[in-house]
C-alpha cells in the first residue's frame, strides 16, 4: 500500500518538542480535511491517503507538536478512533501517532491484540512507538514475532529496536529462551542490534550447534551484526551449505579478525 511507503520516514521526522502552552498552528486545509473526515459516512483509501500526504508535507517542513492543541483534533480524534469504518480508525492512529498523544496509549495496545486488519496493525503500532508507549513492549514484540501476513516487520523492528532501547532488550531477554522459535529469531535480531553483548554472543555460540538448519542463518546473522571475532572454527563447516554460505560470509567479513576476513576472501572465490 502507498501509505507504507513513507511509513519509516513519517515517524522519524515527528517533533519530539512538546506543545504545552502552544496554540494550534497547522495550516486551515489540513484542519478542514480533517473535520471533513468526521462526516463522511465512509473515508476511502484515498481520503486517507490525501490527509496522510498534507502531514507528510507539513511535518517535513515544520512540525506537528501543536496538533494536540487543536480543535479538529481534539474534537474528532475519539470519534475516529471508535468508528466502525476502518479508514477512519487508520486516520486515527495515524493522527495520534503524529500529535504524540498518549493518552490513547492503552488503547491502541488493545487494537494491536485484537481481530483488526495488519494495515490497522501497523499503524496502531507505529503511533504507540512514536509515543514511547514502554509498557507496550511485550505487546508489539508478539506481533511483530508472529510475522501477520501483510505487516511491514522490517520496517516496524527497526523502529522497535529505536523506540525504547531498555524496554525492548527487558522483553528480548524474556523471549531468548523461548520456546517458540520465531520469537528466539526476533530476540536474537533486536539484541544484536542494541549494542555488544557478551552473554548474547556466548548464547549465539550455543544456538548455533542446536538450531535447526533452517533457523541457523539468523545465528549467523546475530553473530554479523555483533561484529564477532574468531568465526572461522564456528563457521567453517556451514560454509558448504548452500543456503548458508552468503550469510557466512557477511559475519566472516564483518568479524574484526583477520583469519575470518581471509577465509571470507576465500570463500567469495569458490562462489559459482
Amino acid at each position: 500500500m502507498k501509505r507504507l511507503l513513507t511509513l519509516s520516514i513519517i515517524c522519524t521526522l515527528i517533533s519530539c518538542n512538546s506543545s504545552s502552552g502552544q496554540k494550534c498552528s497547522i495550516p486551515e486545509p489540513l484542519k478542514n480535511e480533517i473535520n471533513l473526515s468526521i462526516t463522511k459516512d465512509d473515508l476511502n483509501e484515498e481520503d486517507f491517503y490525501r490527509i496522510n500526504n498534507m502531514l507528510f508535507d507539513y511535518e517535513f517542513k515544520h512540525s506537528l507538536s501543536t496538533l494536540k492543541n487543536c480543535e479538529c483534533y481534539s474534537n474528532n480524534i475519539t470519534t475516529l478512533f471508535n468508528s466502525s469504518d476502518p479508514e477512519k480508525r487508520v486516520l486515527a492512529y495515524r493522527l495520534i501517532g503524529a500529535a504524540q498523544d498518549a493518552t490513547f496509549n492503552d488503547k491502541l495496545i488493545e487494537k494491536i491484540k485484537s481481530d483488526e486488519t495488519s494495515l490497522l496493525k501497523t499503524w496502531s503500532s507505529t503511533a504507540l512507538m512514536t509515543n514511547k508507549a514502554s509498557n507496550a513492549s511485550e505487546e508489539l514484540f508478539k506481533l511483530f514475532s508472529s510475522y501477520p501476513v501483510g505487516l511491514p516487520v522490517d520496517i516496524l523492528t527497526n523502529m522497535y529496536i529505536q523506540y525504547d532501547t531498555v524496554a525492548v532488550e527487558k522483553t528480548c531477554r524474556k523471549y531468548v529462551n523461548s520456546e517458540k522459535r520465531n520469537e528466539q529469531v526476533l530476540a536474537i535480531q533486536c539484541l544484536a542490534s542494541l549494542g555488544q553483548d557478551e552473554t548474547l554472543q556466548k548464547q549465539l555460540v550455543g544456538f548455533l550447534e542446536t538450531w535447526d538448519v533452517e533457523s541457523k542463518g539468523w545465528v549467523i546473522s546475530s553473530m554479523e551484526i555483533q561484529k564477532m571475532c574468531n568465526l572461522k572454527p564456528m563457521l567453517e563447516k556451514y560454509a558448504k551449505t548452500e543456503d548458508l554460505k552468503e550469510v557466512v560470509i557477511r559475519a566472516l567479513e564483518n568479524s574484526p579478525t583477520k583469519s575470518d576476513n581471509e577465509f571470507a576472501k576465500q570463500l567469495e572465490n569458490t562462489k559459482n
